[in-house]
């Protein structure tokens, strides 16, 4: 019964002396991590979130996208709106006779 009863306490103790060890390396989950680094406001690839209402729901919905992604969406709607002026501009054109 000696014979293995020793070697099972001493693999025992092994295991929970290795399980503290790597425990030790990773830290705990209420210990607080590296302060996060703001990122600046001028860096195109920040993400921002807003809170936009859909139509047809009560809820407002969160909305996250990067600086540029939201530059690129306003650039096009910008364009889209130039378009649709300039056509309804030479439509009115053709009713005068121009």
């Amino acid at each position: 019964m000696r014979r293995v009863l020793l070697p099972t306490l001493i693999a025992a103790s092994l295991a929970v002396l290795g399980l503290t060890a790597a425990s030790a390396d990773q830290p705990s989950p209420g210990a607080p991590s590296a302060p996060a680094v703001k990122p600046d406001k001028n860096d195109p690839n920040r993400i921002v979130c807003t809170r936009e209402h859909v139509v047809g729901s009560n809820r407002p919905r969160k909305i996250c996208m990067t600086v540029a992604e939201r530059q690129r969406l306003k650039d096009q709607a910008d364009r889209d709106m130039d378009i649709s002026k300039h056509n309804l501009d030479s439509r009115e054109d053709l009713k005068k006779g121009f």
